[in-house]
């Protein structure tokens, strides 16, 4: 149990989660969080996930939504009711490590701007996730991401394996990062535009904009199992992705860049099924992997080509 767990909140979003669900809220109280300062919203689950978790913890806050209303607006309900001094963001499908909310909050006491705390995430064998990112800029749409890590190599370092204090960064993966509440009145809850992906990114744009810290946190360590959520419904999940980008860039640097890359993404994934296509040829259609990469190469060409609608993506959508 962390010293420093009673000072935190937990915020765990779900949407047939399963077994994860448990495991996430079980990783919070673990680590000194209270039940009572473990808010799940679900998002309209099917799989009783919900009931469950409250089952084995009945103090937990539960609050439920008809659906799907996305990971930004869910949150948001989360933090809306939540009372810890700082407010943990999981992701179900990530666990907190031994010291993780320790490691947090000396960083908060530490530097008393600092807004927005990353975790340092780990696949279950101990190798290192990328845990931190630039903020994206429209132009980087137009080349191959090798082609950018080659020429700022520094920049677009994800994992910082050297790290050993917390380091100012430009933005922190949402799997699992903290959030000084007291900093809300003057930064503001996630945009609610966003409905999956990079609603975080734009969340710590704002926290630097307004003279905050967003830093990477490396002695909270994370177990992630990175997005497996999200691999349920991968054509899906790429969409949104896709979809969150094209917002991103609208409001953070105008609508002539949003243009711009809503030109460009239509053709990779012309090229990319193309290329994916011809591989399936190659293989005489007997890899289902590399079936699956053209079928959902092929679904997201086809979403932009019907004009992007609203109504594709992840499901279950409010």
């Amino acid at each position: 149990m962390d010293q420093a767990g009673s000072r935190f909140s937990a915020i765990v979003v779900n949407y047939n989660g399963g077994t994860l669900l448990t495991e996430a809220v079980a990783s919070s109280v673990a680590r000194g969080i209270r039940p009572a300062e473990v808010v799940v919203v679900d998002n309209g689950s099917s799989d009783g996930s919900l009931d469950g978790c409250l089952e084995r913890f009945p103090g937990t806050s539960g609050l439920r939504n008809s659906g799907n209303a996305g990971f930004a607006r869910a949150a948001n309900q989360g933090l809306r009711v939540a009372a810890g001094e700082f407010v943990l963001l999981l992701n179900t499908d990530a666990r907190l490590r031994p010291g993780a909310l320790d490691a947090f909050a000396a960083a908060f006491d530490a530097y008393p701007r600092l807004a927005i705390a990353g975790a340092r995430l780990l696949f279950p064998d101990g190798r290192l996730q990328n845990a931190v990112a630039p903020l994206p800029r429209w132009w980087q749409e137009f080349l191959p991401l090798p082609l950018l890590k080659l020429a700022a190599s520094r920049r677009f370092a994800g994992k910082l394996p050297a790290a050993r204090e917390p380091v100012v960064v430009e933005s922190v993966v949402g799997a699992a990062f903290a959030v000084r509440r007291a900093a809300l009145a003057q930064l503001g809850l996630l945009d609610e535009d966003f409905f999956f992906f990079l609603e975080e990114t734009y969340w710590c744009r704002r926290a630097r904009l307004l003279g905050f810290e967003v830093r990477h946190v490396p002695g909270a360590e994370v177990v992630h199992g990175q997005g497996e959520t999200a691999r349920r419904f991968h054509a899906g999940a790429r969409i949104e992705y896709q979809r969150s980008k094209l917002l991103y860039y609208a409001k953070a640097q105008g609508r002539w860049a949003a243009a711009a890359v809503g030109l460009v993404l239509p053709v990779k994934a012309l090229l990319d099924g193309f290329a994916n296509g011809l591989l399936v040829v190659a293989t005489l259609g007997l890899s289902r992997r590399q079936r699956a990469r053209f079928t959902t190469y092929a679904v997201i060409l086809a979403w932009h080509l019907f004009g992007r609608p609203s109504h594709w993506g992840l499901p279950g959508k409010e």
